[in-house]
């Protein structure tokens, strides 16, 4: 489980200024709090704003936002709310870096910000793809695919995708909507998804949903006897630490997003949402 401290700052290498947001610090939403943190301008009175995980905030003498440098956009977006729990996510990123930052916060008095996350090992699949992009073109084609089972473009492109930011995660699901649609189709229909969610043993196995599950980068299919009825997209990730979609038209039965297992659980629409655990 990566924990997030301070040297964020070092991910990038420009610096901005912004405009000192005003406020009345009991009021303030978890939005608010979070924009205030990634803020260049700083946090006055930040200290009764964290606790637990990040109350090495109460002596710090910088905000994350006042570490990093110019140019880079904080696009701050509030992933859930009830009236004790918060998760925002912030979207961090300048020409060449981008990071995704989810903050956890309760309600008590005020909220307070408890931990942050973000998906771990992602310079795996930057590694990765420095490596691909070394290949000769001639060994790219029939080549590659017979050493990996995948060809080139699938792994390239699915390596591009789950070590990308969240924006380029949602647009590629929008992008592709109607085939992720026809997929959970025929896995209904074939009776590999239902009530007993057995389809891990039979989805991959069927030629179609192999075909098209290729056309939308898909690796394989997850479920969880703790998650009934949800379906697992699996794009990709390093052992517990995993990004995709989750198909789980119950709203009621979707995994509840914290900083212990599911750190994004983002709905998408029509029983869809973007996942990442750790």
């Amino acid at each position: 489980m990566k924990k997030l401290g301070l040297c964020l700052g070092l991910l990038f290498s420009l610096n901005v200024s912004g405009q000192q947001q005003k406020y009345v610090a009991d009021t303030l939403s978890p939005v608010q709090i979070v924009q205030l943190y990634v803020s260049p301008n700083g946090f006055p009175g930040k200290m009764k704003f964290f606790c637990c995980e990040l109350y090495q905030e109460w002596y710090a003498d910088k905000t994350l936002g006042q570490q990093l440098p110019a140019n880079v956009q904080r696009d701050v977006k509030v992933i859930y709310e009830d009236t004790i729990h918060a998760a925002v996510s912030v979207w961090l990123h300048d020409s060449v870096t981008s990071k995704d930052i989810y903050f956890y916060l309760v309600h008590n008095q005020t909220w307070a910000v408890y931990a942050a996350r973000s998906l771990a090992y992602t310079d795996v699949a930057v590694n990765q793809l420095k490596k691909m992009d070394s290949i000769p073109l001639a060994d790219r084609g029939k080549t590659y695919t017979d050493a990996h089972g995948r060809t080139f473009a699938f792994e390239h492109d699915n390596l591009t995708l789950w070590g990308g930011s969240d924006t380029n995660l949602v647009q590629f699901f929008r992008q592709n909507e109607k085939t992720f649609n026809a997929v959970q189709k025929r896995m209904t229909k074939k009776g590999y998804y239902g009530r007993n969610d057995t389809l891990v043993n039979g989805a991959m196995k069927d030629k179609k949903i192999k075909s098209l599950s290729q056309k939308i980068l898909i690796r394989g299919f997850q479920s969880d006897k703790l998650y009934p009825g949800a379906v697992f997209y699996m794009l990709g990730g390093v052992s517990d630490n995993s990004v995709g979609y989750m198909y789980q038209p119950d709203a009621t039965k979707v995994p509840n997003m914290t900083e212990k297992h599911f750190i994004l659980v983002r709905p998408l629409g029509n029983g869809w949402y973007l996942f990442k655990t750790t």
